[in-house]
């Protein structure tokens, strides 16, 4: 059961052997994902083929630099969406600074509680504990991702994401059975690719340590909240 509760929360960590990343190879990375689309319309490419990055440099409200395929959060001009995007940047800070207030800020009020108790631990805090625990055996000590790539993005339309929302809203409809009409939209975020991260010892890919984080992404009553 505790796997479950896990994989929904978007911690499922593995170790794994160290590569260091540099620019240059996220670079690559994206440009060939690009090419093997070239003849297809935009409509018709997968998920990353329109690359958007925001950086702190150009956006106050962020730290870390993270990227995404704007087809799924925001839109274009000047007046795009982007509180998901905030509120996943949010969440990676406060897993960098193992702020458990913040973290618990940015879920749905009562569901973290309510999940943690199904994985059998007494509260968030100790869930939260264990969390920051597997990070820093995963990734070292004193790490900080430093780069944000959104790998992946799940909607209704998928299969496996659809999973996800059933588990999700089967406790969501337990705090409250009056919230299923006020979801506006609902997605499984893949925190992976080449997301990266620090420690004093250098930079490195973060899939090369750990699993992908997934992060349920819903917008309910006008407000944007991870389950």
């Amino acid at each position: 059961m505790k796997k479950i509760i896990c994989a929904a929360l978007g911690v499922i960590l593995l170790g794994a052997s160290m590569t260091s990343c540099n620019d240059e190879e996220k670079h690559q990375m994206m440009n060939t994902s690009m090419d093997k689309n070239a003849n297809a319309t935009q409509d018709e490419m997968p998920y990353g083929a329109t690359i958007y990055q925001l950086l702190p440099r150009n956006d106050s409200n962020i730290k870390y630099g993270i990227e995404f395929d704007k087809r799924y959060f925001g839109g274009d001009g000047e007046e795009a969406d982007l509180r998901e995007i905030y509120l996943i940047h949010d969440y990676i800070a406060a897993l960098n600074e193992n702020n458990h207030e913040k973290i618990k800020s940015l879920y749905y009020p009562g569901y973290l509680e309510y999940m943690c108790a199904m994985g059998g631990y007494l509260n968030a805090e100790q869930y939260l504990n264990s969390m920051n625990g597997a990070l820093t055996e995963a990734l070292g000590e004193d790490f900080e991702i430093d780069y944000i790539n959104v790998s992946d993005c799940l909607t209704e339309e998928d299969e496996k994401g659809v999973s996800y929302f059933i588990q999700a809203e089967s406790v969501l409809y337990t705090i409250d059975d009056s919230l299923e009409e006020k979801i506006t939209s609902k997605k499984a975020v893949e925190i992976g690719g080449y997301t990266s991260y620090s420690t004093p010892e250098g930079k490195y890919v973060f899939v090369n340590h750990a699993e992908p984080l997934t992060l349920l992404v819903y917008e309910i009553d006008g407000k944007i909240y991870l389950l």
